[in-house]
């Protein structure tokens, strides 16, 4: 019953917000193809000094000298400012333009990491992106297009609902609405945060493992 009531309540999301979804993933679906040929028009020192980070972080994780909690602290640091910016930006009334911005960087950063790795290290690379680098994104990419459109959906009420009369008290109940909605993505982006530090490092091992130390 409460499973059918949350999807209802998704679907009608979904539904009074189309093009706003659109819109968004139109955004990151272009920041991911920014990213692919960024790659491709790269200098080779730059690929260069890339590639040596890659290897080195190999060798660290294969060694088992993981920290893997300051692995989670810089997955706090590196996603939860992106998300309570995502909400700042959706309080105003011309926060939509940069939402947008947010979404093709987020997008160029996937495109860029997962075609580096497969362009630098063949198959190898492939195995390297599926288990090490798209699992968590599989939870960090819907939360953040999910908070754009709700943040964008915001801002969008602020504007049309600036001139009603009862306005304080409506604003209230939805700001209230509209920040527990953040929270709610912000402990759904735990998972992917506990993904990020604990599972990516010891599958990075395995293909490192696997591949009887290639890439080093």
């Amino acid at each position: 019953m409460l499973e059918n009531k949350a999807l209802n309540l998704i679907n009608r999301h979904i539904k009074n917000n189309f093009w706003l979804y659109i819109i968004s993933l139109v955004c990151f679906f272009t920041g991911i193809v920014i990213g692919i040929y960024s790659v491709r028009y790269m200098g080779g020192f730059e690929k260069s000094d890339l590639l040596s980070y890659l290897k080195n972080f190999t060798k660290v994780v294969d060694s088992g000298s993981v920290n893997y909690k300051s692995i989670f602290l810089e997955t706090l640091k590196n996603n939860i400012p992106i998300i309570l910016m995502v909400w700042f930006l959706g309080l105003t009334m011309i926060g939509i333009p940069v939402i947008l911005i947010i979404d093709i960087i987020k997008g160029f950063t996937i495109g860029f990491t997962m075609s580096f790795v497969i362009s630098s290290m063949g198959i190898k690379g492939m195995w390297f992106s599926f288990l090490g680098v798209l699992p968590q994104n599989i939870i960090y990419i819907p939360c953040i297009i999910f908070s754009s459109v709700l943040a964008m959906e915001f801002s969008l009420m602020l504007f049309k609902d600036r001139a009603r009369v009862p306005w304080k008290s409506h604003i209230l109940v939805r700001f209230t609405s509209y920040s527990m909605s953040f929270l709610l993505v912000c402990i759904i982006m735990f998972i992917g945060f506990f993904m990020e530090s604990y599972l990516t490092p010891n599958m990075i091992k395995f293909i490192v493992a696997s591949y009887m130390r290639i890439l080093l």
